[in-house]
């Protein structure tokens, strides 16, 4: 590949021109924990000798558009070093941008941005769908914000252009969970012992569908029913918890089960491997297609279902916190620190 210098929109020094362009050369051909010293090595030598830029050379790169795009994409996917399934998120995002806005990235500005974003809103609707909501156009504005602060630390722009573009007032709607009559409909239209299991489990431990798939029996201790997991988005172990009821349905699914997988949850057929979100997504579908419930069915309702019951039960912000993993009080406070119509009525009917 050949080598990429900025031009003063955004412009890193000659030693990080170099580096960068070296990185990218060499991801073709090592590993990206090798990357990692290469940069390493490159930055400690780097530092020994006076460099200056040749300025009478061809600047490659310097009006190709997609080339310059491609170059600082592919630098992101060696430098940031993020799951998978954000980084996608990201790129989607970015790569949607540059269809639009036919212009370089280090060359975008706030108004490139905000007439995406209103693009982007509207974007169904010719086909016949939906305007996207202020919570899906925030979702976008986010991945971009994330992606130009990325290149801003980099040194490939000066500032990110996303954040001059407010973002949407969202309308706080109410939280979705399962009230006791619905739980109850989902538990009697399981058939088997392993829906009744994943039922149970996703109820008593609010754990997201991801890190559940992720669970091998060695992490689990059926005597007190605890779980250590490694949390799917703050990349931090915690503890989550198999209640009496949840425990005693996860034994009868185990000793129903005549396959070797080491997974919690693995798939029904040969070779066993883990479920999937997918997976977990679908048989929970069956299961409420079955009980004639009439609610939207999704497994991360179960993981609301159980904060809102420790709401209700009068567990302070802070525990809720920890038992759900959020990497900030706001976070918790945002979907549990308002009463409920329950508790309201509740307190309406004692001030009468």
């Amino acid at each position: 590949m050949e080598k990429m210098n900025m031009d003063n929109a955004g412009k890193p020094t000659v030693k990080r021109g170099i580096i960068n362009n070296v990185l990218v050369v060499m991801s073709v051909y090592i590993s990206s924990e090798n990357l990692q010293i290469l940069e390493m090595v490159l930055n400690d030598e780097l530092l020994k000798v006076k460099m200056e830029e040749i300025t009478t050379l061809p600047i490659t790169y310097h009006n190709e558009t997609d080339q310059r795009n491609q170059y600082i994409i592919q630098l992101f996917l060696i430098k940031k070093h993020l799951k998978e399934k954000t980084k996608e998120s990201y790129l989607n995002a970015v790569k949607r941008l540059i269809i639009l806005i036919n212009k370089p990235l280090s060359d975008m500005d706030e108004s490139d941005v905000a007439y995406y974003l209103h693009w982007y809103e509207h974007r169904n609707e010719h086909a016949g769908g939906k305007r996207n909501q202020a919570t899906t156009i925030n979702n976008e504005r986010r991945f971009l914000s994330a992606f130009f602060t990325w290149m801003r630390r980099e040194k490939l722009i000066r500032c990110n252009p996303v954040e001059a573009v407010e973002p949407r007032k969202e309308i706080k709607k109410p939280i979705d969970y399962f009230c006791p009559e619905d739980m109850s409909k989902l538990r009697d239209a399981c058939r088997t012992p392993r829906e009744r299991a994943l039922v149970e489990v996703l109820r008593s431990t609010g754990a997201r569908a991801g890190e559940v798939t992720d669970i091998t029996l060695d992490q689990i201790d059926l005597t007190t029913g605890d779980i250590m997991i490694l949390g799917e988005k703050s990349s931090k172990y915690r503890p989550i918890y198999l209640d009496d009821e949840a425990r005693y349905y996860y034994m009868k699914y185990l000793a129903s089960r005549d396959d070797d997988s080491p997974y919690m949850f693995p798939q029904s057929r040969k070779p066993y491997g883990k479920m999937t979100t997918g997976g977990i997504r679908s048989a929970l579908q069956a299961i409420g297609k079955r009980s004639g419930v009439k609610c939207r069915i999704y497994p991360h309702k179960m993981r609301k279902t159980l904060g809102m019951h420790l709401k209700n039960k009068g567990v302070d912000i802070g525990t809720i916190q920890e038992i759900m993993g959020h990497a900030s009080p706001a976070v918790t406070a945002q979907y549990y620190a308002q009463s409920t119509p329950k508790t309201l009525r509740y307190i309406r009917e004692r001030a009468a």
